[in-house]
């Protein structure tokens, strides 16, 4: 399965078992499926987003540039101690920065941009009230 996330933190470990000197290591990390950010109600009544946590083999890690970020991950399905299925990140291909930014900074920036906020108009009317 393949599925874009945003990934917010990654965190290589390596545990050595010190009576059997068995290596046990990967990445551990939390990600969101939702990559719009769009906010959620749920018939249950929560609401948002809870981030995935997963892991990863370790090797995986030098192909994580930056979190937060958006990734292209590929999905594996695998069955875990318990004997339950578990949805297991196989690999991740970088594809952009991710910012999260108040929804009002972005609508005051695109204002500006167009010439639509307050000060753009304020700016206008004294123009035109000094001719």
């Amino acid at each position: 399965m393949n599925q874009q996330i945003i990934l917010l933190y990654a965190g290589q470990y390596r545990i050595v078992d010190e009576r059997t000197g068995e290596i046990n290591e990967g990445v551990t990390c939390n990600y969101y499926f939702n990559t719009n950010l769009t906010a959620e109600d749920h018939e249950n009544g929560t609401k948002g987003t809870r981030p995935a946590k997963g892991v990863m083999d370790y090797e995986t890690m030098s192909k994580i540039k930056k979190a937060p970020a958006l990734y292209n991950a590929e999905f594996e399905l695998k069955i875990g101690a318990d004997m339950k299925p578990v949805l297991r990140v196989k690999d991740l291909e970088f594809v952009d920065e991710v910012q999260i930014v108040p929804l009002g900074v972005l609508q005051a920036a695109a204002a500006v941009e167009t010439g639509d906020s307050k000060e753009a108009k304020d700016s206008k009317v004294s123009k035109e009230v000094k001719k």
